[in-house]
This record gives C-alpha cells, structure tokens and sequence, in this order.
C-alpha cells in the first residue's frame, strides 16, 4: 500500500508498507490449535482435516471486529443452512446417471439410547451412501405401533417418491430410477421390500451381504462348540493381560510396545454392535502372541506367580497352531465381510468373493477339525474354561472382570495372591 508523507515544505513524499506482521504469529497460532484441541480432547488429526484448514484459509481475510456465532446460531440459522446445502450437493450426485444406472435404497433398524430408529440410505454410481432419513419411531410405537412391514413401507415410500422428483443437473425429473432395494434378513423388513416391490413393480427386493456374513459369524462362534471355547479364552487372556488388573497390564503393555515400534497393541473387547467381533478378537491375539510371550518369560511376570496354566497354554506352541487355522478357516467369509462394509462400490466382486467362499470353506474346515481333535483334550478345555480371577471367586472367565480392583488382587505390598494352579 502506498501512503503520503508531509514533509517541511508541503512536499509529499509516497512510501510502500504493508500491513503490520507478527513474526511469532505462526508459533502463536500453533500453540492457540494446539491447545483448543488438548482443552477439547480432540483427536490431534483434526488440525490435518481439510475442513479445518478452509476454516483457516477463510480466517485469512478477516477484520480485526470480526465475532464468531453464538451457539443458538450454530444450532440454529447455521446448521439448517448447512444440512441444506450437504443435502443438495448429496443429491446432485446421487442422481447422477441415474436414469441410466438406477439408484438403489437400503436401510436398517436401530436402537440409540433407547430411541427406535429407521435410517434409510440410498446409493448411485456416483455417491455410493446417500442419507435420505433417520426416521425416529417413538410416537408410532407410543400409540400401540409397530414397526412392521407397512409402517416400515410408509416411510420409505415418500422418500422414493421425492427422490423420483428431485430435479438433476439436466433440469429434469428422474420417474423410476429406484430399481433395488436391499434389506437385512428381518421378516418385517423384508415384507416391507415386497410391499415396496408392489409398489413399484420394477424394484427387486435383496438381502444385504453384510448382514448375511455377520449373522454367519454370529451362529458360528454361538453354535460351534470349538470357536466358542476359543472366544472365550481369548477373553479370558484379556481380563487377564489387558484389563483393569494394574501391574499384569502394565507388564504386558511394556512388551507389546516392544513388539510394535513404541505402540501399545491391546486386545479387543468383542461387542455385540460390531459385526463378526468375537472373530476379530481371536485375529487380534494371533498378532499379540509375541508379546505375551515376552510378557509370560520376563522376570516381573514370574516373580507375580499368577496364572500359570493359562501361560503355560499360551506358550504351547500347538495352542497358536489351533488359532492360526482356526482363523485361516473363516479367512474367504472374513474376506467378504469387508467387501461389503468398506466405503467404495464392491458389488462387481461379491459373486467372485461367494464363489471363493464355497471353494475355501471345506478345504481349511477340515483342516480346523483335525487340529481341534488333537489339541482340544479334556485336561486342556479344563484350563481354557477355568475362572480367572487369581483364586479369588468374584468372577469367572466367561465374563468379562472389570471390576475387580488391582488391591484385590496384590497386598498392600504388591505381594501376589497365588492363584490355584500353583499348587
């Protein structure tokens, strides 16, 4: 910017400046992100999130009198303004080529702090997951309600009929563009494809893959009597190695460090909302064998004289040779249960990863079996099934022992409550 400079004898003189800089504004700035996110306990990838550096890019061109909203107005004005712009974006590209390709709805049944939900999604060749409604059913059931098929119906109806309406980038309406429905195996859902279908005769009604594998893995490691016995060891090594029992965690946590580059590598708690959990969980103490090996030879481990049948089943080298072909056993239906919840379109290589699936199944089943008649003795499912509690009786190992305290465990002394396999 160029200013005018009087001198002595009225002459004006022009001189080039630029508006005032702070050479510690970039560490200012640093320390200022850094601590709203530390304040906040926000994950530190959101100072790399994109949206975080356009909110940055914007702030640039700010005066110095700029105020930011109050929260009513970002619950408010802001956040109707945003949903409005995010839903026409999502369904400018939903209805993209899709008079040619078709679009098809999908949705679930939910339950979210006790609220009955429906969500109802929609996916194109140019937006594969398109939210069209997360319909609350609270005050259908409150009045006697249910949710079965033509109440399920009923609120997927208007959402295909506005859809159908919805003007593309072309200016034009889009009749009939919904040529599939998919649906998890519920029988009311299911009833509401066909109703659907009815509806719209050039709609076919499917099962979601997902669903499908997950129920798998569930009658699998429900029915099965060697993958439950081996769910619940793994479950019990956890309550063991990696739960609230201070001083064995800590043992484990150090050498697992040691076996993964400075990062802790946990156990995983299955959960009845993840689908095909109990399984992650046993590929999870596969990879950990390393470091409860290391954990079970150290000296600090031994000296606590706790546990000594079950650490002696986790260093018989036969016991991971179970795992492994357990787990290479459900390797093609693992396979096609992350073919179906990755976040790309994958429905080109579901009848590939199907096939695959009924050609590998038999082949390492049999393996399994023939393993599981060697190793899985009497003497070896008494041990896999015996309490973990360290000789105390406030827990077993089918159960998860959060709350057992570490003083019930160690005296005031840290000295170790010997367990009953020391005898």
């Amino acid at each position: 910017m160029a200013k005018n400079s009087s001198s002595g004898r009225g002459m004006m003189q022009l001189k080039l400046c630029g508006p005032r800089t702070d050479p510690e504004a970039p560490l200012k700035m640093d320390i200022a992100l850094a601590d709203f996110l530390h304040s906040h306990c926000l994950p530190f990838t959101l100072a790399e999130d994109p949206k975080m550096l356009q909110m940055l890019q914007v702030a640039r061109s700010l005066g110095p009198n700029y105020k930011p909203p109050d929260r009513r107005l970002i619950g408010g004005k802001y956040l109707d303004a945003i949903h409005k712009t995010s839903r026409q974006q999502q369904m400018t590209s939903l209805l993209s080529e899709a008079r040619i390709f078709g679009v098809t709805v999908f949705g679930d049944g939910a339950t979210i702090k006790s609220v009955a939900l429906v969500n109802v999604l929609a996916a194109g060749v140019n937006n594969p997951f398109a939210l069209l409604d997360i319909a609350d059913c609270t005050n259908h059931l409150a009045i006697g309600g249910k949710k079965d098929a033509k109440y399920i119906a009923d609120i997927v109806k208007p959402l295909i009929t506005q859809m159908e309406s919805e003007l593309d980038i072309h200016n034009k309406r889009s009749p009939g563009i919904v040529d599939l429905v998919f649906f998890y195996g519920a029988s009311n859902v299911q009833n509401a494809g066909q109703i659907l279908q009815a509806f719209n005769p050039r709609i076919t009604v499917g099962h979601g893959a997902e669903h499908v594998v997950s129920l798998f893995f569930s009658d699998v490691y429900n029915k099965v009597p060697q993958f439950k016995q081996l769910s619940e060891f793994c479950k019990k090594a956890r309550n063991i190695f990696g739960s609230v029992r201070h001083i064995p965690k800590a043992i484990f946590e150090q050498h697992s460090r040691e076996h993964n580059h400075g990062v802790y590598l946990g156990f995983i708690k299955p959960s009845e909302c993840r689908m095909a959990g109990e399984h992650i969980a046993l590929l999870r103490l596969l990879r950990l064998r390393n470091a409860l090996g290391s954990t079970i030879l150290s000296k600090e481990w031994k000296d606590l004289r706790i546990f000594n049948a079950d650490c002696a089943l986790l260093m018989n080298q036969d016991f991971w040779k179970l795992l492994f072909v357990m787990g290479r056993a459900l390797y093609a239906p693992m396979r096609l249960l992350r073919l179906a919840d990755q976040k790309t379109p994958a429905m080109d290589k579901l009848y590939f990863y199907v096939l695959q699936t009924d050609r590998m199944l038999p082949k390492y089943l049999q393996d399994a079996e023939d393993h599981t008649r060697v190793f899985l003795t009497k003497e070896t499912m008494s041990t896999m099934i015996a309490n973990s509690t360290a000789g105390l009786t406030s827990g077993s190992g089918d159960e998860d022992d959060d709350d057992i305290d570490d003083d019930d465990l160690f005296g005031d002394n840290d000295e170790a409550v010997s367990s009953d396999d020391d005898e």
